[in-house]
């Protein structure tokens, strides 16, 4: 039992070493080490430990190799780190493209009514909405079928950092939910360059702050609220509406978290939070149409 609990820290550290470097595209490295520690550690000391200590050393075997295992990934990974640093330091900094186009961003808890809002908004302003539209054009710059984008172009495969961080990497490195978050970045910023508009979800707050003028909106609302629109809107299902919610809106966090790395509904993130819930629907709108219009001529 001593030994094989000691195993546990030294497979779990290294699984987690290996992982890492199969997600930043560092396949070799991963194949070394895995060949190092069964191929070439563990076949040596069977022979050695037996050899030496019989049934006791046999017994120590895997606990030993994972440690060895370890240490090597550990010294590998620190390599990787010093030189990723290195090449950063060493890049130029690039200047990024700046337009003076107002664009509205809205964020949304699932139900709060955000995508409404932002279309009743652009309506009042005169302005295209971008929604489900943005489906189509994600679409043709990724290379993806549109219903693959509808469903995990804004939602993370898990609930967890690690999960989704490690989740389908290829040997470039990149998962398709990455290609799609670079093919999405592109179509977002092409449009704020475009012209002022109102761009509903995908990140499209953080993707702008440095591109545009933006006015950032998060939209929320008690899940009471939520579940009676949700009902009223998509009607009912098997699962509960609460819990069809939370499922959205923790699919929602990870995701946005996991390519950010701020915090989704956080209120220093955003310029406006708006209850839905309590203020109304038409309420949320004249706000959000009054500090575009007030800031436009009176810009901070």
């Amino acid at each position: 039992m001593r030994c094989w609990s000691w195993c546990v820290i030294g497979m779990s550290l290294f699984n987690m070493y290996n992982s890492i470097f199969q997600a930043v595209g560092k396949w070799k490295t991963s194949l070394l080490l895995a060949v190092l520690r069964l191929g070439v550690i563990f076949s040596v000391l069977c022979f050695l430990l037996d050899a030496l200590f019989g049934a006791t050393g046999l017994m120590w075997v895997q606990a030993i190799t994972d440690t060895l295992s370890c240490l090597i990934a550990m010294v590998l990974y620190e390599r990787f780190k010093r030189s990723l640093i290195r090449e950063i330091a060493a890049k130029p900094a690039v200047a990024v493209p700046v337009t003076s186009n107002r664009i509205v961003a809205i964020s949304r808890e699932f139900g709060s009514g955000g995508r409404t809002i932002g279309k009743e908004v652009a309506a009042q302003l005169g302005i295209p909405c971008y929604d489900s539209e943005l489906i189509d054009k994600i679409s043709a710059e990724s290379g993806f079928a549109r219903e693959y984008i509808e469903k995990y172009g804004e939602y993370a495969l898990s609930d967890t950092l690690y999960e989704n961080a490690v989740a389908g990497r290829g040997q470039d490195g990149q998962s398709s939910a990455d290609k799609i978050w670079f093919a999405q970045k592109k179509v977002i910023t092409d449009l704020a360059e475009a012209g002022p508009c109102v761009i509903v979800g995908r990140c499209a707050d953080y993707i702008l702050q440095d591109v545009a003028d933006c006015l950032t909106v998060f939209v929320h609302a008690s899940d009471a609220k939520r579940a009676e629109r949700i009902v009223s809107v998509y009607g009912q299902r098997e699962e509960s509406p609460v819990q069809r919610l939370h499922d959205k809106d923790r699919k929602r966090r990870a995701y946005y978290e996991l390519y950010t790395g701020t915090q989704w509904g956080r209120a220093d993130n955003y310029d406006l939070c708006l209850d839905s819930g309590k203020i109304g629907i038409d309420r949320c709108v004249s706000m959000i149409v009054n500090l575009y219009q007030a800031t436009l001529k009176h810009p901070s």
